[in-house]
């Protein structure tokens, strides 16, 4: 197996462990209820990533082919990561307050997000090999998604009453 498949899905699992290192830190460090359960639950994506590429690197190793990936490649993360914010209690929806910390570490999140969505991009239209290509595409767009998360996370913690508003058509109570 050429030895450039391997640098780069070392050079993934490295960019997925430092993912989710960061998301595990930001959660216990966030004062948001929202906040520590989109990382958490972040987290735990970047974890199904890491499997899911040592997987098919060790294979490669072992002087295997992509096409004995392809049940491996086409798991896709489940809609578990959907908004973790949305089933918020009434008492919860009125203690959101912004918190300059969680901000900060949702923006930071959506840089990362971005960065792992380029790297797949990149190695998607340099392979020439399709399985390759599908399974960049697969984790592309599973970054996506996450950075949609954060991006509406993010709204909705920088200003709940906008966010309620435009997400359920009503203003949140002062309490």
């Amino acid at each position: 197996m050429p030895k450039k498949d391997l640098k780069i899905l070392e050079a993934a699992i490295k960019m997925e462990k430092d993912g989710r290192n960061f998301y595990l830190k930001s959660s216990r460090a966030a004062k948001n209820a929202v906040a520590k359960r989109l990382l958490v639950s972040l987290a735990d994506e970047e974890l199904k990533h890491i499997d899911r590429i040592k997987e098919i690197h060790e294979g490669l190793k072992e002087d295997r082919d992509w096409a004995d990936f392809r049940k491996t490649i086409s798991r896709t993360a489940k809609a578990k990561l959907r908004l973790v914010f949305r089933p918020l209690s009434s008492a919860e929806k009125r203690r959101l307050k912004t918190d300059p910390s969680n901000l900060e570490a949702l923006k930071i999140s959506m840089k990362k997000e971005k960065k792992s969505y380029d790297y797949y991009d990149r190695q998607s239209k340099d392979t020439g090999v399709r399985i390759a290509k599908t399974f960049y595409d697969r984790l592309k767009k599973e970054e996506e998604h996450h950075y949609e998360l954060l991006e509406e996370a993010y709204s909705l913690l920088s200003d709940p009453a906008s966010w309620f508003v435009a997400k359920e058509g009503r203003v949140m109570e002062a309490g």
